[in-house]
């Protein structure tokens, strides 16, 4: 698992999983692209797939970049359709973990599950952007009927970089700060005036 702070909107990260004969599964392609393309080259990957937890602009940026670069998207819907997948002999469970937006997803790979916003090492993503509590909720309850010992990868450095997922759990009470809302509304209006 290569982890990549690719800045974007706020501390993001996006992953390369590796699988046999160096081909990789992007997960949340975003932030600095050069940094995203160092990284496989260096490496010497094959990117074979693209896989977003959310779609939310700071996880999906890059997205139609790589697209044209001949990577296919296995979309929420396409998700739905198969929700457990093999690809460059890495199994890939979807769990289906809505609340931060109502497409969240979590993927789970062997002993790691890269869980997008829906949970951090410290805390839990926002509801105000699509979101809902009771999901986001049940959700949590979800993933933590799973192994404590799992390996969490988040969407962003809310934390630290990476935990068990049973010591994020233990954090899943922190909220996003009401300065924290500010700063994120102030930051959204600002991105999306570059997609504009």
């Amino acid at each position: 698992i290569i982890q990549l702070n690719v800045g974007g909107f706020d501390n993001n990260y996006s992953y390369l999983i590796v699988g046999e004969n160096n081909k990789a599964i992007l997960v949340d392609p975003t932030g600095n692209k050069e940094i995203i393309e160092k990284a496989i080259k260096d490496n010497n990957l094959n990117v074979v797939l693209q896989l977003l937890t959310h779609d939310h602009f700071d996880h999906i940026e890059l997205v139609d970049y790589f697209k044209n670069k001949g990577i296919p998207l296995k979309s929420f819907e396409d998700l739905k359709k198969e929700n457990n997948f093999e690809i460059a002999k890495i199994n890939v469970q979807v769990l289906f973990t809505p609340g931060h937006t109502n497409d969240g997803v979590c993927f789970k790979i062997e002993n790691n599950l890269f869980t997008g916003d829906t949970l951090f090492v410290a805390g839990i993503g926002t509801i105000d952007y699509g979101g809902n509590a009771k999901e986001l909720e049940e959700s949590l309850a979800f993933l933590s009927t799973l192994d404590k010992e799992i390996i969490l990868w988040p969407g962003h450095n809310y934390g630290g970089s990476k935990s068990t997922l049973g010591d994020a759990l233990k954090n899943s009470h922190i909220k996003p700060s009401e300065k924290m809302l500010e700063q994120i509304k102030k930051k959204v209006k600002e991105y999306e005036k570059q997609f504009k």
